[in-house]
């Protein structure tokens, strides 16, 4: 299974706030996201929107929500590189289609980062994969 998961938005200035709450409830609508105040490369406003869970029925629905919009194939598409040295899967959103209520991998820069720790034991990257493996095939 897995320890946390985790979807985060940055809300330009440009951005209306609701839109891109919108867009991360799609994929989390079970946790009100967590708002961080912070400044751009140019000192532009921006806000982080980070919606973050432990709880086992959330894990379970959102990865049961990520799967059923994918599909098994997709998750587990280039899953060396979206896998890293933390046992943290890492999966970018398009948060367009998310405002729009639609789970699809981004294509543009423009995303909802999903980030999910997976359990296993002992954490070999090997093992790492097998559990994420078996989360895919509804084990």
């Amino acid at each position: 299974m897995f320890h946390w998961i985790e979807v985060r938005a940055f809300c330009h200035a440009t951005e209306e706030e609701d839109r891109v709450l919108a867009a991360l409830r799609t994929v989390m609508p079970e946790v009100e996201p967590r708002r961080e105040v912070l400044a751009g490369y140019f000192g532009n406003p921006l806000l982080l929107l980070t919606a973050r869970s432990e709880a086992t029925p959330v894990l379970r629905l959102v990865w049961s929500r990520i799967l059923a919009a994918l599909g098994k194939d997709e998750v587990l598409r280039r899953l060396d590189e979206r896998l890293d040295e933390d046992a943290v899967y890492h999966l970018r959103l398009d948060k367009q289609k998310a405002y729009l209520g639609t789970i699809e991998t981004a294509t543009s820069p423009d995303v909802l980062a999903l980030r999910v720790k997976v359990a296993s034991y002992p954490r070999k990257r090997e093992n790492v994969i097998a559990a994420l493996r078996l989360e895919a095939e509804g084990g």
